[in-house]
């Protein structure tokens, strides 16, 4: 039963601090961009171009970037005196501007180095040389120096004196001798746990999330391993020139010259004076000559800001992309204080060598590890932190990508967490879900994200419209600032569209067609901004990641559904072991985390080993009251404090665990809480079982789901104080009605839409056992937030809402799809096609309507190299449809098909009376609980007109197409024989004079007007009778005429923008000379397809008629 609040509002509801920062949100919620300069193109003017821009279009901040990738190198050399002049130029203009700017840590896009970095500073491997020798017998000879390793990115990137250096660096680091193993065995994929190798990305097929730590290992005899009490230490008689003199022992004995030698990883992709070693990770000094060399000059340079909220506020470590180094000066120092253990006998593990045992090894490895990611923390990015805070700046960290320690434990470390989601390419959305379990566990309240990152292929294409689905996903993910990738600098002011960052990234720049109408897409995620970076997410689950390094946090794929991953009625995050034992507490039976989100169920990973530290830290959670669910360790990873270590975990677990065994007892009472655990079948490389186990005890535990709907809505929620923001989105590109149930009570529901920024309160609601539960209409993909504030006066709810005897108020049933042909690939080309029917089905057949076509890759790729296009044939509940999309391209199979315009809503109007609006004619009723029933007879509603017949069409001057046409029909600019009209690309203004002339009876009811422009390709600003509307940048393409609209004739002024592939394709024809546009890219063919263009319709008037009940 749906039940219908009459809500009686005595004040406005903006009389709080809240609602009116929803409506004007700060600049600390404003949206951000990377602001990304190409090798040497920078200028004074165009700097404070952009700046202006990003100012004028509601964008709160730049991360300022400096690399070399697909443009001519320009007349200013990085770091040069003018350089660093520009770049304080640039920071003060952001400053005068209130606009953030925050300085990356080097140059290139990743890392921290640079031409000032000499080797003893960069990052290095411990690499050997074996000798076999037979004893007994005097060995004198010079031991062949070990040489380094390929870099991870190959030699491409070395100049011939980088390479040089590369090559001559070598410091002796240890000589060893031991008795050579009767066995050839080798520790598998050593280059990988010894840190010599790091997939390049995390999202590719094959990486390994995280290394598992195995309570079983193959067990080798004695003669098949290396004696750790064998090896003998020779490192003494080792000369400077390499020789040694030693007498052999009887027997056959492997001698091994052990030394630093560099990586060879360089800044990426640097601009060619910027180009240099990276730092080495594990030691201050090493970060101290980036401070030296790059960071402190420029720092003092800029010198102190005048604006609180503008200017450098910020240093950015970006993604990590620098492979990973296993070896340092201080390394063996470091490793043996911090394991307490000397790592001497055990190098010869670093080259596949077993000492000891297999598992002695791996657990050595693991040790070694483990001491590299705490050095990353604590001597390189801690320290970046540290120098941050010092020169009053905060610390935005990405820390996925090829990081050799864990995600989650790196990226702790930064006041903003950042993350990664790319438009089209790459899949990260781990990483998303990755930052915002660090916001949430270590009480941060931004999370951030380089959000709609691009490879080839997008291309000018994207727009706030194409953008705004995956924006709405980010969110309920937990992202709650966007950094754009990328906002390309422009030096000069005319060219356009200009530079480029090769064929990278969204174009988000001041030369695009549609900014100055972008400012109203930036209002609307400033909005949704604020109230996602409120009070602190709602999670009932916290996920405890796995000891050890490296690390990719990824939940069980039960606890997400569909692709990008969406969480459940149950939300949750990953927790770093570190966080854990550092800020974890137990509070009411929750575990807390203070000044960050409280969770139900900490959820172990289904590793069997785990550290005494650790599992005592469980241990005393379940005292105080913490339900945990998950299966006992049996050992620890560590060869620290071995075999004593496997000892305690063992004891610890018995005690926690009980009789507790996942197959027939699965709960053990300890102090104030339990420890739940079922078995379930665990993926490879999975750290997690079946999430419906978690959600089964959290229903044992009475605790209901966050948020659940009989539609395609996805959600996040925040708890700010003892207010509740619920944001709510459509994953569909269609309209739906659907069910909302929200897990709150006692407080009064409203709607807050950032779109517009309008808040008013919610009528139509009901009580649940669980609840409240609301229907709510969402547009196609659109979004809103409902917020839950205390009850300010006694209700007296509706329990029906009827029209003519039936429903208003219908769920919208899943359409029925059923894909019969579907081919991905070139088409016409059957050797270059394959046929994808099954997999789309599959997608239909999970709820999953839409899709980004190129992904389809994925399962296959028919033609590498060529653009593909995804032909699809399928019915709707029977209907048939044809529909086609290209790589860059997001296809849904329902756009369009959206449900039925409700008849009429009920609400309140400012003083709290409550009216009906009424879309159609009829009898509606209403039925209080109290019993007492309302009629109200809605006799006549006008019919929608259409504004039919010819319009004028303005373009701008000197850009190719007439300065004014006539069109007898709305239909795409593309469609027309005018060559200039066809190709143009920009903002053309569209004027109609109409006349509106209600009826008699009409004009004496209170209605209100709404102009649908139906088609917009693919913004639009609209103004009746000089009243000006607004922007529509989504559709519906719709804007409320009411105040604007008279009896009579009305002028209407539709200003359109369209994109600029059209003017580039046709340019393509023309001689440089005569050609209007002009960039770095240049993508298109004259046969590339031009996408449609301007104001297509039908332009329609919509009346609702409001009545007011008795």
């Amino acid at each position: 039963m749906i039940a219908i609040l009459l809500a009686l509002w005595s004040g406005p509801l903006l009389a709080d601090d809240l609602a009116k920062q929803f409506v004007t949100p700060p600049a600390s919620a404003k949206p951000w961009v990377y602001w990304y300069f190409m090798d040497g193109n920078l200028d004074r003017a165009g700097m404070t171009a952009d700046l202006e821009a990003m100012k004028q279009a509601g964008i709160g901040g730049a991360i300022f970037l400096e690399i070399n990738i697909g443009v001519p190198r320009g007349p200013v050399d990085f770091m040069s005196p003018q350089w660093q002049d520009l770049v304080a130029h640039a920071a003060r203009e952001a400053d005068r501007l209130n606009v953030q700017f925050a300085l990356g840590a080097g140059p290139g896009w990743c890392g921290t180095g640079g031409p000032w970095i000499k080797p003893e500073s960069a990052m290095q491997h411990l690499v050997g040389s074996a000798t076999n020798v037979v004893g007994p017998a005097l060995f004198s000879a010079e031991l062949p120096r070990p040489q380094p390793r390929q870099p991870f990115f190959g030699e491409g990137t070395l100049t011939p004196a980088l390479k040089k250096e590369w090559q001559d660096f070598y410091r002796d680091t240890a000589v060893l001798a031991f008795r050579t193993p009767t066995g050839s065995n080798q520790i598998a994929d050593v280059d990988e746990k010894a840190l010599y190798y790091r997939a390049p990305f995390s999202s590719q097929p094959g990486v390994k999330p995280f290394l598992p730590a195995p309570i079983n290992y193959r067990v080798l005899s004695a003669e098949d391993c290396i004696q750790p009490d064998d090896v003998v230490d020779l490192t003494k008689q080792l000369s400077p020139s390499g020789q040694l003199d030693w007498q052999v022992p009887p027997g056959q004995w492997t001698i091994m010259r052990f030394g630093r030698t560099l990586t060879g990883q360089t800044t990426r992709p640097a601009p060619d004076p910027g180009l240099g070693f990276e730092s080495g990770k594990f030691e201050r000094a090493s970060l101290d000559a980036q401070f030296a060399g790059y960071i402190q000059k420029l720092l003092t340079k800029i010198g102190p800001r005048t604006n609180t909220d503008g200017g450098l506020t910020m240093l950015h470590f970006d993604s990590w992309e620098m492979s990973a180094q296993n070896w340092s000066a201080n390394f063996p120092a470091e490793f043996l204080n911090r394991r307490d253990y000397d790592s001497l006998k055990f190098l010869p593990v670093l080259s596949g060598r077993v000492v000891g045992s297999a598992e002695t090894s791996e657990r050595f490895l693991w040790d070694l590890r483990q001491t590299a990611q705490e050095l990353v923390v604590d001597n390189h990015v801690g320290y970046l932190k540290e120098f941050a805070h010092e020169n009053g700046l905060t610390l935005s960290v990405e820390p996925y990508d090829m990081n050799p320690a864990s995600d989650l434990t790196l990226g702790r470390v930064a006041d903003v967490p950042q993350c990664e989601f790319w438009n089209l390419g790459f899949d990260s959305a781990y990483s998303v879900i990755e930052a915002a379990s660090i916001a949430h566990t270590c009480g941060r309240s931004v999370v951030a994200a380089e959000a709609f990152t691009s490879n080839p292929g997008e291309d000018w294409k994207a727009h706030p419209a194409t953008l705004k689905a995956q924006g709405d996903w980010a969110f309920c993910a937990g992202v709650n600032r966007f950094a754009f990738h990328r906002f390309q600098a422009q030096p000069g002011i005319t060219r356009r569209p200009g530079m480029a960052m090769g064929p990278y990234g969204v174009h988000w720049d001041r030369t695009q067609t549609w900014w100055d109408m972008v400012g109203a897409y930036h209002e609307y995620l400033a909005r949704c901004q604020f109230l996602l970076q409120r009070g602190a997410t709602v999670a009932d689950v916290c996920f405890l990641a796995s000891e050890g390094a490296p690390h990719v946090f990824r939940p069980p794929p039960s606890a997400t559904t569909g692709n990008p991953p969406d969480h459940g009625g149950y939300n949750f995050d990953g927790c770093a072991p570190e966080t854990l034992l550092e800020r974890a507490e137990v509070k009411d039976g929750k575990i807390v985390f203070p000044g960050g989100t409280s969770y139900r169920v900490l959820v172990l990973p289904e590793q069997r080993t785990m550290t005494p530290m650790l599992l005592s830290k469980i241990k005393a959670l379940v005292r105080a009251g913490a339900t945990v669910f998950g299966p006992p360790p049996e050992k620890s990873p560590s060869l620290q404090g071995y075999p004593k270590c496997d000892t305690t975990i063992q004891l610890l677990a018995r005690e926690l665990w009980g009789d507790c065994d996942g197959k027939t007892v699965f709960s053990h009472a300890f102090g104030k809480g339990r420890v739940v655990w079922q078995e379930t079948e665990v993926a490879p490389l999975a750290e997690y079982g079946d999430f419906a186990a978690v959600t089964n005890v959290l229903g044992k535990m009475g605790i209901a789901p966050d948020f659940a709907s009989d539609g395609p809505i996805r959600f996040t929620h925040r708890l700010d104080g003892d207010t509740d923001i619920y944001f709510v989105a459509n994953r569909e590109a269609r309209a739906v009605e659907s069910v909302c149930q929200f897990r709150v009570a006692g407080r009064q529901p409203e709607l807050w839409n950032p779109e517009t920024g309008e808040i008013s309160p919610l009528i139509t609601y009901d009580k649940t056992p669980t609840g409240i539960s609301v229907p709510l209409r969402f547009e196609a993909n659109g979004s809103v937030f409902v917020v839950f504030r205390p009850q300010q006066k006694r209700i007296d709810p509706v329990v029906s809402f009827r029209r003519d005897g039936q429903p208003v108020l219908v769920s919208t049933k899943p359409p029925v799809i059923k894909v019969q042909k579907a081919t991905f690939g070139v088409p016409g080309d059957a050797g270059r096609t394959r046929d994808v029917q099954t997999e789309l089905q599959t997608l239909a057949n999970r709820g999953e309507f839409g899709l980004q076509v190129g992904k389809l890759v994925e399962g296959g790729d028919p033609a590498y190299g060529f653009v593909k296009t995804l032909v699809v044939e399928y019915t709707v509940d029977d209907q048939p449809f044809v529909a086609s999309g290209r790589e860059s391209d997001t296809l849904s199979l329902v756009a369009g098909i959206s449900a039925p315009v409700r008849a009429a809503e009920v609400r309140s109007d400012a003083a709290g009376r409550l009216e009906i609006v009424a879309s159609r004619s009829g009898r509606y009723e209403l039925k209080k609980a109290s019993g007492q029933t309302r009629h109200v007879e809605v006799a006549m509603v006008p019919e929608p007109l259409e504004i039919t017949g010819a319009w004028g069409v303005g373009f701008p001057q000197k850009w190719g197409a007439p300065d004014q046409i006539i069109v007898d029909q709305l239909g795409s600019l593309t469609e027309s024989t005018n060559a200039g009209v066809r190709y143009f690309s920009g903002t053309a203004t569209y004027t109609k004079t109409f006349d509106w002339n209600p009826s008699a009876k009409a004009s004496n009811q209170k209605s209100e007007h709404w102009l649908d422009l139906g088609d917009v390709q693919v913004m639009a600003q609209v103004k009746l009778n000089g009243h000006d509307l607004g922007t529509v940048w989504k559709p519906p393409f719709r804007v409320d005429i009411s105040a604007a609209l008279k009896p009579g004739r009305n002028t209407l002024a539709v200003r359109v923008a369209n994109l600029w592939p059209n003017r580039m394709i046709g340019d393509v024809a023309l001689p440089a000379a005569e050609r209007f546009t002009w960039s770095s890219h240049e993508p298109f063919t004259k046969d590339s397809p031009l996408p449609k263009s301007g104001l297509l319709g039908p332009v329609t008037i919509r009346t609702a008629q409001i009545v007011p009940l008795p």
